[in-house]
């Protein structure tokens, strides 16, 4: 239950809070905490389930080098080409990843109550997908949404291709929308009356998933929602995932070690630092839009970069943290040969 605690007590927040205060710019605070601490921190947080693990790194070794030796190459040679198209492309790159985590958690607690292959209705891989995907493509369609990926505009908009925009927002859209949550009440209901042991879990999972991707999408038309509510139920899992394998996977190698406790500290504290730092380098080569926090710590070195060249060898340099957790994200946490404690840790009673 603790993996959802937080999501739901944003939506608590969130849902009693007047409307004239979700429309407001995203203050400081509230940037330092979701995007700079749990956003970027959990991208860093990679770091230990590899480079910073020897026995894994060893595993994934070929992969770990040439994932941010191509990212690094294809990067700078797209942002010096066109910064917006960089985020474009960065944009879905990052939708298909939060996507693929989200079943990726399902898959974790299916692993558990080894429940593959039963023969369902309501197939669990396609209700996923049909939670997350939806409202991405009601933003496609949408007109005068009021937030973002990265950029202004980095996602496509399909209304210009379309005739009748009139139809699809008085009728199109909105039998969509009830067919959406007719699919996910199905998928549970069956999901319930399916089971022999009802896995709490993954029940939670598929219809926090749902709710949150629509809430945040659809039902708002806030930056500030979509910002808290996309952070908080990509990156707390994850976190929260990196600290359990690492300290289950100790607790195989060596039943005495050091609490979870300590071992999460410990990760936060890195994470956050790193964090901090790949944000500094950001606003004081790329943006310059935070100076007045950052340099408060740490005067600036260097002015803005300006010549194109110079700025998309940055960008190239800077994305790679998050570009390299894309891409090794899809391999790590596949229960196979590589990766043999996977199967051990999801697979037993104490993985809730």
């Amino acid at each position: 239950m603790s993996l959802y605690l937080p999501i739901w007590c944003c939506w608590v927040v969130l849902f009693s809070l007047p409307t004239e205060f979700l429309q407001v710019e995203i203050p400081l605070w509230l940037w330092v905490i979701f995007v700079l601490g749990i956003d970027v921190g959990h991208v860093w947080s990679t770091i230990f389930r590899t480079y910073l693990d020897p026995e894994e790194f060893g595993r994934h070794q070929k992969l770990l080098l040439i994932a941010p030796f191509i990212s690094f190459i294809l990067v700078a040679l797209i942002s010096w080409i066109s910064i917006f198209w960089f985020w474009r492309l960065l944009a879905y790159l990052a939708l298909f990843h939060f996507v693929k985590q989200q079943y990726g958690f399902l898959a974790l607690y299916k692993m558990k109550a080894k429940d593959f292959g039963v023969s369902k209705f309501f197939n669990d891989k396609w209700t996923l997908y049909w939670a997350t995907l939806y409202p991405v493509l009601y933003w496609h369609l949408a007109e005068g949404l009021h937030f973002n990926w990265f950029v202004e505009h980095d996602f496509l908009s399909l209304r210009p291709l379309l005739l009748g925009n009139s139809l699809l927002d008085l009728y199109i859209l909105p039998f969509f929308n009830g067919l959406y949550w007719l699919i996910i009440i199905g998928w549970a209901i069956e999901e319930i009356q399916s089971a022999q042991q009802l896995n709490l879990g993954k029940l939670l999972w598929m219809l926090t998933t749902a709710v949150n991707w629509y809430a945040g999408i659809v039902y708002f038309n806030s930056d500030l929602v979509f910002t808290i509510t996309n952070v908080v139920a990509h990156g707390i899992p994850y976190l929260s995932l990196i600290i359990y394998y690492q300290h289950q996977k100790a607790k195989l190698k060596s039943p005495k070690r050091s609490s979870s406790w300590k071992l999460a500290f410990f990760i936060l504290f890195v994470v956050f630092l790193l964090a901090w730092l790949e944000e500094y380098c950001w606003d004081m080569f790329i943006y310059g839009e935070r100076a007045s926090f950052f340099e408060a710590i740490l005067a600036y070195p260097f002015e803005l970069l300006e010549q194109p060249f110079a700025q998309a060898i940055a960008i190239a340099a800077l994305t790679l943290p998050q570009l390299t957790h894309y891409i090794i994200d899809g391999f790590i946490w596949k229960s196979n040969a590589a990766n043999p404690y996977v199967k051990q840790i999801f697979s037993t009673k104490s993985s809730q």
